[in-house]
Formats: structure tokens, C-alpha cells, sequence
């Protein structure tokens, strides 16, 4: 973790320097954990080189303690943003950044009355995107919580019955997830069936699986912070020819972007490859959503494979490929895995076949 501290505060300092600020205020729980390793989620921490303050109430201090790294000062205040305006004001910088993509509207102009006279500069999300390019012990952890997952649903599968509602299925999964060592959901699984599936963020619901129809399954889970998240459609029987080209369409889609990932395309040409995919089969107006988006101590971050991101694909970068067909009154298909970009394409890191699946004859 030594090595790892090093680099992100060595990425911060540049940061620092090309914003032309003198540090920043971070209160967001991801970004907290990933400069400081301390995973109790509310603090301040001040990234003010040579200084790195965090600053918590009496209720996380042992912990902040245990787990911060070994060049950040842990400090205990019972107005964590009052003491932290204060050490600025001392410290005599002039020039700050807030993420103020994760600030509430009265804790940034609680911070901006504190700060009053200082240039406060918006920094939006950009401190995000300094997590990007996974180290070794992210991509590990992130493996880690795709094994898992992985286990819980094939031990799911042997298990699950046709008369089973989604709900129950939901809740077998998270079971057994977390009997594997997960320590929570990446997020709500979802199970959608019958025409249910067309949703693309569907809850599980308590109604039952529907006979001979697309169950859409996307789940994930969290590893020592970090998460993981993959979709794949079953069937509850034969699937209707509609269905068998649809489930083909996607799957070619979804085949032929992960082929188009490599170091120096952008995001957005990783997109088009899918999207056009499905448009050219006649599906265009029924692929609703991005191709995919980056994976890591949030379920969504930086990068997201969509229209509107030139970002330039780097090797260390985890990120979803999941495109999906959904057609109101019917139903859904949505396949995706998760990669990690190398050196000269990427990797697989979800394992699971992805050929059509009957799950009952």
C-alpha cells in the first residue's frame, strides 16, 4: 500500500499543478478512501503538499488512525470542516479546489463563507478521474469481487426453480454472496422477466419468473471497497425466434466492442462500435443507454463508454461492455462483462459464458 500512497499523492501534486491551486478540500467517500485509505466514509481531507490532513469526528478517530497511510496526519475535530478552514486560513493558502460534483449545496457555501476572501476554485468531478488507471491491488480486489459474485450465481443457478419469484432470486444471490465474502451489493440485483426485462434498471420483484421469456440478471458486489458488475440474460425456456436474433444481435454487438478495446481509442469510437452494430440490425432506437462505464470503489466512474466521452482508453483502466436490446411490452437483452485495458487490448475479467442460456426446458 506504501507504493500505491506514493503514487496517488504524486498524482495529486501534479493535479495540483496543472489546476495552478494551492490543494484541495475532499469529503466525497470514494476519493477519501483512495488518498487515504481510511474507510469510514466521513471525514475531510486536505490535500495541501507537503501536508495530507484528515480530519474526523471522535467517532472514526482509532479507525482513521489504523488505516491511514503513514504520511497522513490524523486529526480529531468535532467540526471537521471548521478545522479544516482553519488549518488553510493558517497555512496561509490562497488558492483551493472543491469537488463540487459531490458537494451539497449548503456545505459549499458553508465551506465558500469559511473561505471567504480565498479564490475557491470548482474542480467538478475531476479529482475522479485520478482514479481511472487501476494499481495491482485494485485490479486484484476487483478480481476478487468477480470470483465471488461469480460463485453466488452459479450456486444460485442450481438452486433456482420455475416456480421461484425474482425477488427470491435476488435475495438467494446476496445471501450466498455475502456467505463468500462479499461485504455488500454493488447495488440493488436486478431480475427482470417477461416483458419486465425491457426495464433496463428493473428492481427484483416478488412476482414470478415468467414461463418461456428473457430474464435479465445484473448484479455485482463489493470486495474490500471495491466492486464488481456483470449482466447476463437467461431464458425460462426455448426462446421465440424474435428473441434467438435479438439475443445474437446483442451478443455480436457486445463481442465486437470488447474486440475494438486497445490503448489510444476513445471511449466514444468503443461506443459507436456497438451502437452501430445495432443499429445496422434494425435495433437502433431500442439500445437506450451507454455501452458501458468504469468500475471500481464507485459501481459507476470514469470512463463511461458512451457517445459523449473522448476520453482516451489507457492500459489500467476496468470498464463494462454491456449493450442491450429492449422493446416495451415484450422484453430485454442485455449482456455485459467487465475488462481491463493492457498494453495491446484487454482483458476479461468476468468469466461467465455469455451463448444463450436455458435455464428451464
Amino acid at each position: 500500500m506504501k507504493d500505491a500512497a506514493v503514487y496517488r499523492h504524486s498524482r495529486m501534486e501534479e493535479f495540483l499543478s496543472l489546476k495552478k491551486i494551492d490543494g484541495v478540500i475532499i469529503t466525497h467517500p470514494p476519493n477519501l478512501r483512495y488518498f487515504t485509505n481510511f474507510t469510514g466514509g466521513e471525514g475531510v481531507f486536505l490535500a495541501l503538499p507537503p501536508d495530507w490532513i484528515l480530519i474526523v469526528d471522535p467517532r472514526y478517530t482509532l479507525r482513521a488512525r489504523e488505516e491511514c497511510n503513514h504520511d497522513i496526519t490524523v486529526l480529531e475535530a468535532l467540526r471537521p470542516v471548521e478545522k479544516a478552514a482553519s488549518l488553510i486560513r493558517e497555512k496561509k493558502h490562497a488558492h483551493i479546489g472543491l469537488e463540487t460534483a459531490h458537494l451539497t449545496v449548503d456545505l459549499f457555501r458553508r465551506i465558500r463563507g469559511l473561505l471567504l476572501g480565498l479564490h475557491i476554485k470548482s474542480l467538478k468531478d475531476n479529482l475522479d478521474r485520478l482514479r481511472m488507471i487501476k494499481d495491482p491491488g485494485e485490479i486484484e480486489r476487483i478480481q476478487n469481487a468477480v470470483d465471488i459474485h461469480t460463485r453466488a450465481l452459479d450456486e444460485t443457478l442450481a438452486w433456482v426453480t420455475p416456480d421461484m419469484t425474482e425477488q427470491t432470486w435476488a435475495i438467494e444471490f446476496e445471501y450466498r454472496a455475502k456467505r463468500h465474502g462479499a461485504s455488500a451489493l454493488s447495488f440493488e440485483t436486478i431480475v427482470a422477466s417477461g416483458p419486465r426485462s425491457a426495464i433496463p434498471h428493473a428492481t427484483a420483484d416478488p412476482v414470478p419468473l415468467e414461463p418461456g421469456s428473457p430474464v435479465v440478471f445484473d448484479h455485482g458486489v463489493v470486495f474490500e471497497e471495491y466492486c464488481s458488475d456483470e449482466t447476463a440474460t437467461f431464458f425460462t425456456g426455448p426462446p421465440s425466434k424474435p428473441f434467438e436474433e435479438i439475443y445474437k444481435v446483442v451478443k455480436d454487438a457486445h463481442d465486437a466492442a470488447i474486440d475494438a478495446v486497445r490503448p489510444g481509442i476513445t471511449a466514444a469510437a468503443i461506443d459507436l462500435v456497438a451502437r452501430e452494430h445495432i443499429e445496422k440490425a434494425g435495433f437502433g432506437k431500442y439500445f437506450t443507454h451507454s455501452t458501458g462505464h468504469g468500475v471500481g470503489l464507485e459501481i459507476h466512474e470514469a470512463p463511461t463508454i458512451s457517445t459523449n466521452d473522448h476520453t482516451r482508453i489507457t492500459p489500467g483502466m476496468v470498464f463494462t461492455i454491456e449493450p442491450g436490446i429492449y422493446i416495451a411490452g415484450k422484453g430485454g437483452v442485455r449482456i455485459e462483462d467487465m475488462v481491463l485495458v493492457t498494453d495491446d487490448g484487454c482483458l476479461m475479467l468476468t468469466k461467465r459464458p455469455k451463448s444463450l442460456t436455458v435455464i428451464f426446458e
